[in-house]
């Protein structure tokens, strides 16, 4: 056991970093994107110049530089917009920079310049996915991971950052928040996974726990709407039990008629029948109604619901099974 403490206090100082980095980030100036790694900004003009002016080189990554549009009519950073009016004796057209045609004109995502205003916009370069590399923590951080560790509680029989609930160890790492995939990512790197609920009685006590601490933070769930199955399905592609008592309710605009309960917890509630009354409340949906990642929220009382996969939430990790107590 203090072998992997060790080992997971290692990783942490490395996933601390990260995770500092990827919930916060520098205020760029107009004109300017982030780095990949958030920590610096570089003007547009000197994105995939063949120089790398951000540390994480995510400013000259090739597959990003694909869909960095460069027009030859006009200079780097600038988009060549065509007159409307140029067969009416008005100039062909001009150059613009990518700011302003990208906050004054209608893009096609799917399109090379569509690609280009959606990093423009967030003023985002993608991440360098191979960057993952230990760095020197300074002193903010280090307080950071000391409240983190300190205010993870921690039970005799789990190893560091977890803390023993039924017969599993969870982490609660409510200081980082950061989208569906990074959230997994972190739970890995400390030997566990996002969590599942296997039976009623460890969502209880994950509920409890909550209670107890007056924890206000949302958590992502080990949960995620399946494209191939068509359902809603855990990291180990077992089925997710919909409906009461696990998913909340979410509003709906519309009335939906509601079906009769179903035996099947799994499965959810077949069609509605002819004549059902309708109601503006659902619960897990058949098809997706907001996001394809669940996650328990304060605002729905830490019930199931379906969120964006993007969105910043905290990760909830379970430890696997093979260092899981009994």
């Amino acid at each position: 056991m203090a072998i992997l403490q060790h080992r997971l206090l290692r990783i942490m100082l490395v996933c601390s970093n990260i995770i500092y980095v990827l919930g916060r980030g520098v205020n760029c100036p107009s004109n300017h994107v982030r780095c990949g790694n958030r920590l610096t900004c570089v003007d547009n003009q000197r994105v995939c110049d063949g120089n790398k002016d951000c540390d994480d080189g995510s400013d000259e990554v090739p597959l990003m530089c694909q869909v960095w549009h460069v027009s030859s009519r006009c200079s780097r950073g600038q988009v060549y917009k065509d007159n409307p009016n140029k067969f009416y004796g008005g100039a062909s057209g001009a150059c613009t920079v990518f700011t302003d045609y990208c906050n004054n004109n209608r893009y096609g995502s799917s399109t090379i310049i569509g690609k280009t205003c959606q990093i423009v916009v967030s003023q985002q370069l993608p991440p360098v996915k191979s960057q993952v590399k230990r760095s020197v923590l300074t002193s903010g951080q280090v307080d950071l991971l000391s409240a983190a560790v300190n205010s993870t509680l921690h039970h005799e029989t789990c190893p560091m950052l977890y803390t023993h609930l039924g017969n599993h160890c969870v982490a609660f790492f409510s200081l980082a928040q950061v989208p569906w995939p990074e959230a997994r990512q972190f739970c890995k790197s400390i030997y566990g996974d996002l969590i599942s609920f296997d039976d009623i009685n460890f969502y209880g006590n994950i509920h409890e726990y909550l209670k107890e601490n007056q924890l206000t933070t949302d958590y992502w769930l080990g949960g995620r709407y399946d494209m191939d199955s068509n359902g809603w399905t855990w990291l180990d592609d077992s089925p997710m039990p919909l409906g009461s008592p696990y998913w909340a309710e979410r509003y709906s605009s519309s009335c939906v008629p509601r079906a009769l309960p179903s035996g099947d917890p799994f499965n959810g509630p077949d069609e509605a029948p002819p004549g059902a009354p309708c109601y503006n409340y659902l619960q897990a949906p058949k098809q997706r109604t907001l996001g394809y990642c669940a996650a328990i929220t304060y605002e729905h009382f830490y019930y199931v619901s379906d969120e964006e996969c993007t969105s910043q939430r905290s990760p909830l990790c379970v430890l696997n099974t093979a260092h899981n107590i009994g």
